[in-house]
């Protein structure tokens, strides 16, 4: 019996290593021959160099607009400048949003609390898709046509086709020349601010280093752009009708329905979150110290600027970077309403070329890279906040 079982087991032994084998052996050329196609695939970006085969006009920056017979590399740039302009513009945004509606739910004031609970209460508990839907698809298909010139002429103008809004034009190839001048301008008045608060540090004494910075940028501005002979100047949008008769936005900037919706939509729903954000961390201060700025005098804004804000800021900034980064990653879902974000754009080119490997690799670093920026710069100004 003892030898029967040892015979059963060394058999079953044997054909369990050789299926071991076997599999192991099947699943190593499997995953050599996948890494081999990869990177066999991967590196080849010819593609790039053709046509993009179809117009967008989509963007908000005029020169980022592409034509069919513009490389597809050119596209795919469109595409991420489209994202960040929304993520940038939606992150402002969200963040003022947030920021009043958070203090107006810890308002006395009834009216202003419960409006802020039943904003709060309304976006955070909805889709963000479904708002894109609601807006891109409802709201703003409901604007008068295009016909009706609605607006302000010269200044902006409403249709069903976007917004458009002045804009600024080049008037000479050198206009660049002033965006230089303003970074070194910018440049320059951080080092005397700097200058100045430390000095105001050393003597005790106000040094007003803000307004020093302000006066040398601006002063740096306007003389560098009367100097270069008005470099850039307004684009007013007006409404043209071709022969054919059909009518088109001229000059200025349009914001497509895509990008507004997009934009709208984003802002609303993460303000809900950060206003959520802003509430708990000001209720997170203790409110001793609300009591000891009052017995000193401070005014209901001064107690808030210099005493409640600065402190609730070393609580809210971990969770606001979270929210700005989910505000970047979930910008993605504005290709379903047909805006030309990063996605939308790189499956056109995906259906056109293929090479999805490629394509998807620039989307993956370019929200890498984004979202690494963006926690950089929450990261840098939360160590500027704590306590030292």
């Amino acid at each position: 019996m003892k030898q029967y079982v040892s015979e059963l087991w060394y058999h079953g032994s044997t054909r369990a290593n050789l299926v071991n084998v076997v599999v192991g052996t099947l699943a190593v050329i499997i995953a050599t021959y996948l890494v081999y196609s990869i990177f066999v695939n991967l590196f080849d970006f010819r593609f790039l160099t053709g046509p993009y085969g179809s117009p967008d006009r989509s963007a908000i920056f005029v020169f980022l607009h592409v034509e069919a017979s513009d490389p597809r590399w050119l596209g795919m740039l469109k595409g991420a400048g489209n994202t960040i302009s929304v993520v940038v513009f939606a992150i402002a945004l969200a963040s003022l949003l947030g920021l009043f509606v958070g203090v107006a739910r810890l308002s006395t004031n009834p009216i202003l609390n419960r409006l802020g609970g039943i904003y709060v209460e309304t976006f955070r508990n909805l889709p963000l898709l479904l708002l894109m839907f609601f807006f891109a698809f409802g709201v703003f298909r409901s604007l008068p046509q295009i016909e009706a010139r609605t607006g302000i002429d010269g200044f902006f103008m409403v249709s069903n086709r976007g917004i458009a809004v002045p804009w600024l034009a080049g008037a000479h190839d050198f206009w660049w020349l002033w965006m230089i001048a303003l970074f070194a301008g910018g440049a320059v008045a951080l080092w005397v601010r700097r200058r100045r608060e430390q000095q105001e540090d050393l003597t005790g004494q106000t040094m007003h280093g803000n307004a020093w910075a302000l006066a040398i940028f601006l002063g740096v501005g306007v003389v560098s752009y009367v100097l270069l002979l008005f470099p850039l100047r307004p684009a007013l949008p007006e409404v043209v009708q071709s022969d054919a008769g059909f009518f088109a936005y001229q000059h200025g900037a349009l914001l497509g329905l895509g990008y507004i919706s997009a934009l709208v939509s984003v802002t609303l729903y993460f303000g809900a979150f950060i206003a959520e954000i802003v509430r708990g961390s000001i209720q997170a201060v203790p409110h001793g110290q609300v009591e000891a700025a009052s017995s000193l005098g401070f005014t209901t804004y001064q107690r808030f600027t210099l005493v409640v804000l600065p402190q609730a800021l070393r609580i809210m900034i971990p969770a606001l970077n979270n929210e700005f980064q989910n505000t970047n990653k979930d910008s993605t879902l504005a290709h379903v309403i047909a805006f030309g974000e990063i996605v939308l754009i790189s499956n056109r080119i995906v259906n056109n070329a293929g090479n999805l490997l490629q394509v998807y690799l620039f989307i993956f670093i370019v929200f890498i890279v984004t979202n690494l920026i963006i926690s950089t710069i929450m990261n840098t100004i939360n160590k500027n906040v704590q306590l030292k």
